[in-house]
């Protein structure tokens, strides 16, 4: 009976690991699905999304984000767009495709919808508010963004408390952190959401200790059979 202890004991363990992981995992985060194409390709329409949520303090250029669009004076409905500006940055378009400068500075933005028409690349120019921030979806040929509410009360910006989190995965896979900003040397990185990853290693541990005295259990009841 002594032997079939320890690795019983080791079981417990895994699946404690585990479940402790998922716990975590439960708290601090959303899940709700994209009501329309204004981020693809990035998120699809229906793609169910998963939400860190964060203080609008810790977002960035290139964060994908949820809000609330009463900030532009519409109904309090949940919008995802990208932070494409930060308070004080000067946005103009379209010098290349349907990208936006930055602070007089060219971004590369590999992550918008290709083609798009007049609508993606219309020009305008804009200089966010201080504590607000600039957001464009993805998709610039339909999109509802900072674009339509240039005229209004903030200017198009979002005030960074009313945003509610960051973006962290769509459908089955992680929103990629893009570097199109601090390439062109424009300071700050995309929220890397550091829970996940270690609650994901968790989970894997939990699972492979588990796996493994399982198997430690049967080579010691097999032993002990006459």
């Amino acid at each position: 009976m002594s032997r079939v202890v320890a690795p019983v004991a080791v079981m417990v363990t895994g699946v404690l690991i585990a479940a402790t992981a998922f716990m975590v995992l439960g708290f601090g985060y959303r899940r709700l699905a994209e009501p329309s194409d204004a981020m693809l390709p990035t998120v699809g329409h229906g793609d169910k999304l998963t939400i860190r949520e964060v203080s609008g303090g810790d977002v960035n250029r290139g964060d994908v984000v949820i809000f609330s669009a009463a900030a532009w004076g519409q109904p309090d409905v949940e919008l995802v767009r990208r932070v494409v500006g930060v308070g004080g940055d000067a946005i103009t378009c379209c010098e290349l495709e349907s990208f936006a400068s930055v602070n007089g500075r060219q971004v590369t933005e590999e992550y918008v919808k290709v083609g798009g028409g007049s609508a993606a690349r219309r020009p305008y120019t804009a200089t966010v508010e201080p504590g607000h921030v600039w957001v464009l979806g993805d998709n610039r040929g339909t999109a509802r963004d900072s674009r339509d509410e240039i005229n209004g009360p903030a200017k198009g910006g979002i005030p960074v408390g009313d945003i509610k989190g960051v973006v962290v995965r769509a459908g089955d896979g992680r929103i990629e952190q893009t570097t199109a900003f601090s390439r062109v040397g424009l300071p700050g990185k995309t929220f890397e959401d550091g829970r996940a990853t270690w609650m994901g290693l968790m989970i894997l541990v939990g699972g492979l200790t588990f796996l493994a005295s399982a198997g430690w259990l049967l080579v010691t009841i097999r032993r002990r059979t006459p």
